[in-house]
């Protein structure tokens, strides 16, 4: 009996060794996002005409952007993760003699599902901030504000779908659609 009683004893000593020396795992995560793309869409703001005949259209909704933020991954919740960013959209016309630009700042933030590690698909809110025509003397200038859309994203790695539903609005200009689909690239660091 005493033998028995010895090694249950060693036993639940080793067990207890064991569970307070494993290293707890930590239930938050964060990580640096780095995120550009191309987005596509929306109505016609502005018509350029230029010298030689030919005219380029500016939508609300198309520009390059590049924007910097976080990623939140969870413990407890192995296939869900939160991204949140901010940054410059920008589009310009082809012409030589003048900079007519829109520019605007996303701000972004999707809670997503991770599918086998690779795919993530996520559906969270956008808005743009400071959104603003530059005519370079060509055209008025003139600001927009946005309202709060819906961005939907589909992910395989570091490559990414996305659908975003927005309008903008100025005083004096009926509403614009800048609804907008795109292809983006993201990082995050560190990478594990």
């Amino acid at each position: 009996m005493k033998k028995i009683l010895f090694t249950i004893q060693i036993s639940l000593l080793l067990i207890s060794i064991n569970t307070f020396s494993q290293k707890p795992e930590n239930p938050l995560v964060a990580k640096f996002l780095i995120e550009g793309g191309a987005e596509f869409g929306g109505d016609e703001i502005l018509k350029v005409s230029f010298t030689n005949g030919e005219d380029q259209s500016m939508k609300a909704g198309q520009g390059l952007y590049l924007s910097v933020g976080g990623q939140l991954e969870f413990s407890k919740v192995k296939n869900f993760m939160l991204r949140a960013s901010i940054g410059i959209k920008y589009n310009t016309t082809a012409a030589n003699n003048a900079n007519i630009r829109l520019t605007r700042i996303p701000i972004n933030l999707i809670p997503y599902w991770k599918i086998k590690n690779d795919f993530r698909f996520g559906i969270g809110i956008t808005s743009h901030q400071s959104i603003k025509l530059k005519g370079d003397g060509f055209v008025s200038d003139v600001a927009f504000t946005s309202t709060i859309g819906p961005r939907i994203e589909f992910g395989y790695k570091w490559v990414a779908l996305n659908y975003t539903s927005i309008n903008y609005k100025a005083d004096s200009i009926d509403e614009f659609s800048a609804s907008s689909i795109g292809l983006a690239i993201s990082f995050v660091f560190p990478n594990k």
